[in-house]
């Protein structure tokens, strides 16, 4: 399922992109053919291909220049081991760069890896903070999903700790997500 969804979130991150093209060029006739990618724009191809191991060796070098987008991207085939070997440890790297740059994205993913201690020991209160900055740095229909994740992960929690929770999401956002808690 986690596969199924991450390859039509991939998939819909390159259309948004073609969508954009059409809108800005004033006429949905004069778009770029679909075997031309846009600069930059080769590894979401190669994710439309299936071509996974392709895929993580053109974002590693967006990821390593600071392209939250391609940061995101690889974290999430690392996660899940999609053209390169499983490795929690190199998701949390990739999402956590992703989301220290308010990558709505990377900030979920780094959250879902907290609540599941996927590449951490599990913790209920930094997946609550990762999941507070999601929603604030998210502007899509995803807001709803989201709060549903932190509302789950609230209810495991004390008062206490959804109280330093709340604190530490309010210093996360206002510093920009660059104090979230994490050491």
């Amino acid at each position: 399922m986690r596969l199924v969804v991450l390859v039509a979130v991939l998939i819909l991150t390159s259309a948004t992109v073609s969508a954009a093209v059409e809108s800005l060029s004033g006429n949905s006739k004069k778009t770029i053919p679909p075997s031309i990618p846009l600069a930059g724009e080769e590894p979401y191809e190669a994710l439309k291909r299936g071509d996974f191991r392709v895929a993580a060796g053109l974002f590693y070098p967006l990821a390593q220049r600071g392209d939250a987008r391609a940061q995101y991207n690889l974290g999430l085939l690392y996660g899940s081991g999609l053209g390169v070997d499983q490795d929690y440890q190199a998701a949390l790297k990739w999402h956590r760069m992703a989301a220290a740059q308010g990558h709505a994205g990377g900030q979920n993913e780094l959250a879902q890896m907290y609540a599941k201690g996927q590449g951490v020991q599990p913790n209920q209160v930094l997946a609550y903070v990762w999941f507070s900055a999601a929603i604030a740095s998210s502007s899509s229909g995803s807001k709803t999903e989201i709060t549903k994740d932190r509302d789950r992960t609230a209810s495991r929690m004390t008062p206490e700790q959804i109280a330093k929770a709340q604190q530490i999401a309010e210093q996360c956002e206002e510093s920009k997500f660059k104090k979230c808690g994490e050491k």
